[in-house]
């Protein structure tokens, strides 16, 4: 349990966790040996079963691709329009499959390539998490606080969410959160932070950034001082091994358009936090702007401009508003970001939090 009595989040165990399954239908031995070792390829577990009555309703509907042979081929067009046809015969696979439309067929071993990067894409899509970036179009809007609530809401659900400082720089409140609670021994994990990270040389493995960085109440923390500033590359490649290795990876970017678009596709979701002034508006434009393939999101906090309101917002910005909150100090604190946490306590402060998510689609990440 947190300290707060709600539900720790589920710990990681790479061994354990949920894998991504290919399902094959077939009985030929050497066909099942070239399948097992593509899936060995792609990092995927491999379920055989020699008939589809075999098959249990659950494990199809999970599988990320369903492979059959030219003997084994299924007798439905709903079960054939899932289905990737593979096989050594090629006139026996091209056959087969003119017989049964819908079905895709794959010649091996010339299909190999093909069929490898097929499956490779199905699984990288199936495992990896959400990426939510959440921007303040001005400083003291309170974009690291709602960025902490939001991952902290989801560690009591039970996800396992990572948060990606970004921003930095003096004061920042992640920052002063991990240094505070490693003092006083209420950090576990790792020590990885922005300037270790910048002495690692290449790609990023999921488990390498998960035993690696701190955490504290179920979330994982990377953050750094202003002394050992981040470089563009090191956050991409930090966010790409992050949703690998997290259900959800919150990014605090502040103001930082430029982290923002060396981020690019990797963003799937966006919340800026603006107050409904004209200033306001035209800095969120400006950060949504960073990332324009990405869905954006927009929370009003604090007192609006004379003449302003979150409708205006809406209109100007022509994006949905997930909030509209007068003011509320509490999101406006750069410092003791955890003492926010009180907020999530309340049931008010609980609803908020839980309706921004479900908003943006990370209710259920």
């Amino acid at each position: 349990m947190t300290r707060n009595g709600r539900t720790t989040p589920r710990p990681y165990h790479p061994e354990s966790a949920e894998e991504p399954v290919l399902l094959l239908i077939a009985e030929d031995q050497r066909l099942r040996d070239d399948i097992a070792l593509i899936a060995a390829v792609v990092g995927a577990r491999l379920e055989i079963c020699r008939r589809w009555s075999q098959v249990q309703s659950a494990t199809a509907e999970a599988a990320v691709a369903v492979l059959c042979s030219a003997q084994t081929v299924p007798r439905t067009a709903v079960l054939a329009e899932r289905c990737l046809l593979v096989g050594h015969d090629a006139e026996s696979v091209w056959q087969a499959a003119a017989e049964a439309p819908g079905l895709r067929p794959v010649p091996l071993p010339t299909g190999e390539k093909w069929l490898t990067e097929h499956l490779s894409t199905k699984v990288l899509d199936r495992s990896q998490g959400r990426v939510l970036a959440v921007a303040g179009a001005s400083g003291g809007v309170g974009a690291t606080t709602f960025a902490y609530l939001c991952a902290a809401e989801l560690a009591s659900r039970g996800q396992s969410p990572l948060m990606v400082d970004s921003a930095g720089g003096p004061g920042s409140g992640v920052a002063d959160l991990a240094r505070t609670a490693r003092r006083e021994g209420r950090l576990s994990g790792g020590a990885l932070d922005w300037q270790e990270l910048t002495s690692v040389e290449g790609d990023l493995s999921a488990t390498q950034l998960r035993e690696a960085v701190p955490v504290w109440e179920g979330i994982g923390l990377l953050t750094g001082s202003a002394a050992a500033p981040r470089a563009d590359s090191r956050l991409r490649a930090a966010v790409v091994a992050g949703r690998r290795a997290y259900d959800v990876v919150v990014i605090d970017s502040g103001q930082q358009t430029e982290a923002l678009t060396s981020l690019g596709e990797q963003v799937d979701d966006m919340l800026v936090i603006v107050r409904a002034s004209r200033r306001g508006v035209d800095a969120a434009q400006e950060l949504i702007s960073a990332v324009p393939q990405r869905r954006a999101w927009v929370a009003v906090n604090g007192a609006a401009a004379p003449g302003w309101s979150a409708a205006d917002v809406r209109a100007e910005l022509d994006v949905p508003v997930v909030a509209d909150l007068p003011l509320q100090r509490w999101l406006a604190r750069s410092d003791e970001i955890h003492d926010a946490y009180n907020v999530l306590r309340s049931r008010r402060g609980a609803d908020l939090v839980s309706g921004i998510l479900q908003r943006v689609g990370l209710a259920d990440a």
